[in-house]
């Protein structure tokens, strides 16, 4: 162990301060260049015999940098996208779904709701079928990837390509911000 650490030392730690600004080069976050440079670190403590015997062990020590802070970068999207996809299905569902409504509001309702679907099933296919188990039936995107026989990741862009589709055909349908007073 002592071995190691002292290898560490002559090794990893002469490039700890390029390697935090390489991870801030692609975060530009302090809370996202400190995840991704444990992570990082924690990669190369495991990996240690593979760096310490590798060709060009700097250039992989700042690659495994690179891979990390992207890695923290794309955990970050996902999670955005996930909130958004939160935003949206409460959207939708506030849309369609109005307690105690009068008649003529049951009618504006349904027109709104038949509008919306009519707008999903206006998608590609795949699109259609991934929006509406994501956003109406509230599908993980491991099952929507099982019902349209794809990968993870293409179900998440057939989701996000169809909700940016949606967003655009249903522009009409979202709030108008009220108008700014005139300042005196």
């Amino acid at each position: 162990m002592i071995n190691r650490e002292v290898e560490y030392n002559e090794l990893i730690q002469p490039l700890e301060d390029q390697m935090i600004r390489t991870i801030w080069r692609i975060v530009r976050d302090a809370d996202d260049a400190d995840d991704a440079m444990q992570e990082a670190l924690t990669t190369m403590w495991r990996r240690f015999e593979r760096i310490s015997h590798h060709p060009n062990p700097r250039a992989l020590i700042l690659r495994i940098c690179i891979n990390s802070a992207c890695d923290v970068l794309r955990r970050k999207q996902r999670v955005k996208r996930v909130e958004e996809d939160d935003q949206l299905y409460d959207d939708l569902r506030d849309a369609i779904k109005r307690p105690a409504l009068t008649p003529r509001q049951a009618l504006e309702s349904e027109d709104l709701e038949l509008e919306i679907m009519t707008a999903i099933e206006h998608l590609s296919p795949q699109q259609s079928v991934a929006v509406r188990l994501r956003l109406v039936e509230r599908f993980d995107y491991s099952d929507i990837a099982d019902v349209l026989d794809c990968s993870e990741a293409t179900a998440r862009t057939h989701v996000a390509r169809g909700r940016h589709r949606l967003q655009e055909v249903l522009a009409h349908l979202a709030p108008k911000p009220f108008p700014k007073a005139a300042e005196a």
